[in-house]
């Protein structure tokens, strides 16, 4: 049983039962806006601790050495 067939069973009008749904309907849409922020915080934060590393590991590795090629004569 949904939420306005439990509050028509109750016997609440119609308006109150609209208006209701709308403000649950909302506090979701608050909610859901704050999950994506605390997500994105969270990635970039992540991003933050790991790019130092990862400049790091670029810089020390070598870089590759030039292809030799052998020309064969004809």
């Amino acid at each position: 049983m949904n939420l306005k067939q439990l509050l028509k069973r109750a016997g609440v009008s119609n308006n109150v039962i609209a208006e209701v749904e709308r403000k649950a309907k909302m506090t979701t849409a608050q909610q859901e806006i704050e999950h994506q922020e605390k997500a994105a915080a969270m990635a970039k934060m992540m991003l933050n601790d790991v790019m130092p590393h990862l400049r790091n590991a670029l810089d020390k590795t070598p870089p590759s050495q030039p292809k030799k090629t052998i020309i064969i004569p004809d």
